[in-house]
């Protein structure tokens, strides 16, 4: 089971350093650089969480820009994460599924409105399957177990 509430990503280089134009480009608001250092901890606290897994910490269409260059930065290892932007995404229903169901990933992080109507199938394959199911939404922050 995943814990990401209780643990604090820690790194010698702060998130909010990577949070400047040059990575993300302009913000509106404190509150958009606020939910990206939240993405940044979070995929840094399941990294540490699966690095003994076999598969990929898969994340599906983050709402902030993801790259290689930024999780180095905060040493977090990106070998084994998978980013997958909204416009790659041609059947989100389809790449949810096949993510859970299949034994390539050990977990994935998907940003859904808890509203959402395939929700509830998504925590049942994650449960049947054995791959853990973050879901982050602007509410809060779910760890869905498997």
């Amino acid at each position: 089971m995943l814990n990401i509430q209780n643990n604090q990503y820690q790194s010698s280089t702060t998130v909010s350093s990577l949070l400047g134009r040059q990575s993300f480009g302009p913000f509106v608001s404190n509150t958009h650089a606020t939910d990206a250092e939240h993405l940044l901890q979070l995929i840094g606290v399941l990294s540490a969480q699966t690095e003994t897994q076999q598969g990929w910490l898969l994340v599906i269409a983050p709402p902030h820009p993801l790259t290689k260059s930024m999780l180095g930065q905060l040493n977090i290892n990106s070998n084994r994460i998978l980013v997958i932007q909204q416009r790659q995404i041609g059947h989100f229903d389809n790449l949810m599924r096949d993510a859970l169901t299949c034994s390539t990933c050990c977990a994935v992080v998907s940003f859904l409105p808890s509203s959402h109507p395939q929700l509830e199938d998504y925590q049942y394959l994650s449960a049947k399957y054995g791959t853990a199911l973050v879901n982050v939404n602007g509410e809060n922050t779910r760890t869905l177990a498997h």
